[in-house]
Order: structure tokens, then C-alpha cells, then sequence
């Protein structure tokens, strides 16, 4: 139960710092060094999810999450659709585990 306050405590705090800052500062105000960036940030949060899910258990490099990375990453490539590999690679990893 403390584990799902706390979930619900950091997605609060999470919405409400992304629609104060969104409202105070649009991305139209952004330097435009910043503008240049802001698409990249999606890509490499994700790039870091992946890193950390794949390096960073005791045991070393798990195999269903190496198999989700990479069936992700050539759908990724292949398609273009960040939201179908998202899908692809957490079904592999879905079945993996439960094979």
C-alpha cells in the first residue's frame, strides 16, 4: 500500500511540474539552442531506460531484456514507430518470462 501512495505521490508531482512549466514557460520563449534540443529529449530518456533495464541488474545483462532491446531497436528502425517498438519489445520480454 505505501508503494502505491508513493507511485501516485510522484505522478502527481510529475503532472503538475510538467503543466507549470509547460504554462510558464512555452517552448516558443526557449533560447534556441534549447529548441534544438527539446526533440532529442524523448529519444535519450528512453535510450537510458534501456541502458539501465539491460546493465544494470547484480546479474549482469538479463537475456529477455537484451531480446526486447534488440527486437525494439530494429522495429524501431524499421518503422519508425517509437510506440510500436515500446510494444514489441515489452511483449518479447512479456513472453520470455513467461516461457
Amino acid at each position: 500500500m505505501t508503494a502505491l501512495v508513493a507511485s501516485l505521490g510522484a505522478v502527481v508531482a510529475t503532472y503538475v511540474l510538467r503543466v507549470l512549466l509547460i504554462s510558464l514557460v512555452p517552448a516558443s520563449r526557449l533560447p534556441a539552442s534549447f529548441q534544438r534540443v527539446l526533440p532529442h529529449v524523448g529519444p535519450a530518456v528512453l535510450a537510458s531506460l534501456v541502458a539501465a533495464a539491460l546493465f544494470g541488474s547484480p546479474g549482469g545483462v538479463q537475456p529477455a531484456f537484451l531480446l526486447g532491446a534488440v527486437l525494439a531497436g530494429a522495429v524501431a528502425w524499421r518503422g519508425g514507430s517509437v510506440v510500436l517498438a515500446t510494444g514489441v519489445g515489452l511483449a518479447a520480454v512479456a513472453v520470455w518470462q513467461l516461457a
